[in-house]
């Protein structure tokens, strides 16, 4: 890492690009001497100084994920980011990320000071809940992502991809190029919804969920990510209506459920069903929260995924072979739960697909004074992870890190050789994403019964591309072609 120069330090346009900074700064020295121990004896982190007003919007706008990786190399695993209004401080390695997730009183938060605000106008989740609250909410919450659960789920996803599935041989017969991520989309939402709430949804209700789901997570990330800001004009963008619509959408699902007498193995009903240790119920707001906010990370991310996955692996032959044998020892059979031990190769090709994938910032907000990396870290700092120049840095994944190569997580033995958090698609600490078994359960049955039935063919020369507003997704989507199994090779 590089110390910060003098002239960094007598930078006078400092108020014009980071004036909430400057204003913490004030405040703080009003309350005495600094003092010549502990975090504020520590230096400010290196970075770019950025233009008066705009910080480095410019240069980040351009090339979001090449520049982070550029900043890294040239000032370290600390620095600092300068945006308008604030300044993001950036952590790029394993120890300091670890440092940040691991806590677990709420010392790095998802959500800062906006927490309770949130809370009084959407409800409570366990994504506005820190320490011992978040704890309490998690427990009781726990069976709905466990072996058992997740195994009656499996069968209903399966059948529900079978389903959706047959209608792609439409695409086989005529041999026309489809947006393959668009179609993922079509079979994995339908069955993540009936996973969730035991109910077949029209075409019709499953665009319009997809369409605020898009909405809300799109405005959630653009503030951080640069992109447009949200619509607040009626229609589809504006997230305050696809937050409503999404409620009363819900709310008419609970109200459903709680007027009927049966009891459905659905994520629903383990919400509904959950005690907390007093033997109290989750309050009917806060159930309608949890619910959306599964709906809202229970496909979409692992859509995005799985687009980069398929559109990565005819860059690997052999690694694609290797899947297309996996699944043949199946002999033909609807995948299960019980299948997933024998398709390791999927989840490998999976992951590989997440790791190129990347998401460019992941933010925690300091609600602690703090150093890291012998950095100052205020409380109020924006923290962001850069997962996408973690997850390709060549100290961690070998000379070849832009290379697809399943192998990565196959082999244990390069795994182990590894920092475990170099590698965070689903998060980690307290906070690793609640549905990540959901996650892999979806991606390896998905995996498996489209390569039962089907080849994908992606254009020679054809690469996937980051879009910085969705970081998900890939950008303008996944052009393919399908073409279906002979019947002897699929062994029914």
């Amino acid at each position: 890492m590089y110390p910060m120069t003098a002239a960094a330090q007598r930078d006078v346009y400092w108020l014009t690009r980071n004036p909430v900074g400057c204003a913490r700064q004030a405040l703080r020295s009003r309350r005495g001497p600094q003092g010549s121990r502990g975090p504020r004896a520590a230096p400010r982190p290196p970075g770019p100084r950025g233009r008066p007003f705009l910080g480095v919007v410019p240069e980040l706008k351009s090339d979001p994920f090449g520049y982070l990786q550029q900043l890294g190399k040239t000032y370290g695993d600390v620095y600092r980011l300068p945006l308008p209004l604030y300044d993001v401080v950036v952590l790029n390695h394993p120890d300091h990320v670890r440092h940040v997730m691991s806590h677990r009183d709420g010392e790095y938060s998802l959500i800062g000071a906006a927490a309770g605000a949130a809370r009084k106008v959407l409800g409570a989740s366990m994504q506005m809940m820190e320490g011992r609250e978040f704890r309490r909410r998690r427990k009781p919450l726990t069976p709905m992502m466990g072996r058992q659960q997740l195994s009656r789920v499996a069968a209903t996803v399966a059948d529900e991809f079978a389903n959706r599935l047959t209608g792609w041989e439409r695409f086989a017969q005529t041999g026309e190029s489809i947006d393959l991520q668009h179609e993922i989309n079509g079979v994995v939402i339908p069955a993540f919804m009936r996973a969730m709430f035991t109910m077949g949804l029209s075409d019709a209700e499953l665009h319009r969920l997809d369409v605020d789901v898009r909405t809300l997570m799109q405005s959630a990330s653009s503030p951080l990510l640069l992109g447009a800001p949200p619509r607040m004009l009626p229609g589809d963008g504006n997230p305050v209506q696809a937050w409503l619509r999404m409620r009363r959408w819900v709310k008419r699902r609970v109200e459903e459920r709680l007027a009927d007498s049966r009891s459905y193995d659905d994520l629903l009903q383990i919400l509904l069903d959950a005690r907390y240790e007093d033997g109290t119920p989750i309050s009917r707001r806060d159930v309608i929260t949890e619910a959306i906010m599964l709906i809202g990370g229970g496909y979409e991310t692992v859509v995005a995924a799985l687009a980069w996955t398929l559109a990565l692996l005819p860059q690997n032959p052999q690694a694609q072979q290797r899947l297309y044998d996996e699944v043949d020892q199946l002999g033909g059979a609807l995948p299960s739960y019980a299948d997933l031990d024998r398709l390791e190769w999927a989840k490998a090709c999976f992951d590989e697909g997440q790791r190129l994938q990347g998401l460019l910032l992941q933010p925690r907000f300091a609600m602690i004074d703090d150093v890291i990396g012998g950095y100052r870290i205020r409380r109020g700092t924006l923290v962001g992870l850069p997962i996408y120049a973690l997850q390709r840095d060549p100290r961690w994944w070998g000379p070849d890190a832009e290379t697809y190569e399943p192998i990565r997580f196959y082999d244990k033995d390069i795994v182990a050789a590894r920092p475990n958090l170099v590698f965070l698609p689903f998060g980690a600490g307290p906070h690793r994403c609640f549905g990540a078994a959901m996650g892999y359960l979806e991606a390896q049955l998905f995996l498996a019964q489209l390569h039962q039935r089907f080849r994908i063919q992606i254009p020679v020369g054809w690469a996937p591309e980051h879009d910085p507003a969705l970081p998900w997704p890939v950008k303008g989507g996944v052009p393919a072609v399908v073409t279906k199994v002979p019947v002897a090779a699929q062994r029914i």
